[in-house]
């Protein structure tokens, strides 16, 4: 058992850094699903401020995962969880921050390891990296087109030698109903036990990293709304002013000059990281659309009785031959 397991409560008080929790976009593994779905959106990574408790510090972080289709059972699912949490460079990611702000495992040593150069200090891997996974996968058997029936909720956890650490973070992911994602704690341990206190730290940064993931989530599900609507805008237009009609001029000014406001392409709206203002936009893009909608009906019904008065008056001569 790990000397972790054995804490009593010796817990002081913690200290949260005051910075909000970061967002990081990991590179995505090569994987058939991967090839398979080129178009699909990359995954999300969160992170929670690192909390520090007298010489130990706890930092979580959530990633947005939707299993690949060969993750049928929890044994598929941890083997998959195992390899994502491997390949998750934590060093990388807030290596320099932890060593800049020297508190917790940072300030007593233990987090810092000898550099590739004399007087180079760079941040140490972690003590352990707890995890919970909690997603919605396949039965087996099942290719996803039978309904809600073909599929089913795994779970899975692991302890890393924190002794029901990852256990409490599938209960968190259980409270917060949250699927389709991995949540990893890691720990820097420097030899302070902090007893039943570690669990709280556990909760507090799983929970920290999950709400900012969600946020993440819903400005990137924004993003995606705005840029189909300005693409049903656009089309739209295009049919209520086609190419040499007299109203193209003005829809093209209407069409630049909003280019001219977003960005004129693609992720415009990804520098934008208001969530009520991309709602706010989106609002204004769907009444726009609701407006062309109903112009391009009142056209549609103008074209159809043109077509059906140019039919009449073509019977009439042949009628009046008869």
């Amino acid at each position: 058992m790990s000397k972790r397991g054995l804490e009593g409560d010796t817990a002081g008080a913690p200290s949260i850094a005051p910075k909000r929790a970061r967002a990081y976009t990991p590179p995505r593994a090569p994987t058939l699903d991967g090839w398979l779905k080129p178009d699909a959106p990359p995954p999300l990574l969160a992170a929670s401020p690192h909390l520090h408790d007298q010489d130990s510090t706890f930092i979580s972080f959530t990633l947005s995962f939707e299993p690949p289709s060969h993750v049928r059972t929890v044994a598929a699912l941890t083997k998959e969880a195992k390899r994502i949490v491997r390949e998750l460079d934590v060093v990388r990611l807030v290596g320099e921050e932890l060593l800049a702000r020297n508190e917790g495992a940072f300030q007593a040593g233990e987090g810092r390891a000898p550099g590739r150069s004399k007087g180079k200090e760079r941040a140490s891997e972690p003590t352990c990296r707890m995890w919970a996974a909690r997603v919605v996968g396949l039965n087996e058997g099942k290719n996803g087109t039978g309904g809600e029936g073909d599929y089913q909720l795994l779970e899975a956890f692991d302890d890393d030698g924190e002794k029901f650490g990852g256990e409490r973070l599938l209960r968190v992911l259980q409270e917060q109903s949250a699927v389709d994602v991995i949540t990893i704690c890691v720990r820097w341990f420097g030899g302070s036990m902090l007893g039943p206190a570690r669990f709280q730290h556990i909760s507090i940064t799983a929970k920290d990293s999950l709400k900012e993931l969600q946020t993440l989530v819903t400005r990137r599900d924004l993003r995606a709304d705005l840029d189909r609507l300005d693409d049903e805008i656009a089309a739209m237009r295009a049919t209520l002013a086609p190419p040499g009609s007299p109203l193209r001029s003005v829809e093209d000014g209407a069409v630049s000059s909003q280019k001219s406001t977003d960005g004129g392409s693609k992720g415009k709206y990804n520098d934008i990281d208001d969530v009520l203002r991309l709602q706010r936009l989106r609002q204004a893009r769907e009444k726009t659309k609701a407006n062309l909608e109903s112009r391009v009906g009142w056209v549609g019904l103008d074209q159809s009785r043109a077509e059906d008065a140019a039919a009449a008056a073509a019977r009439a001569p042949a009628a009046s031959r008869q």
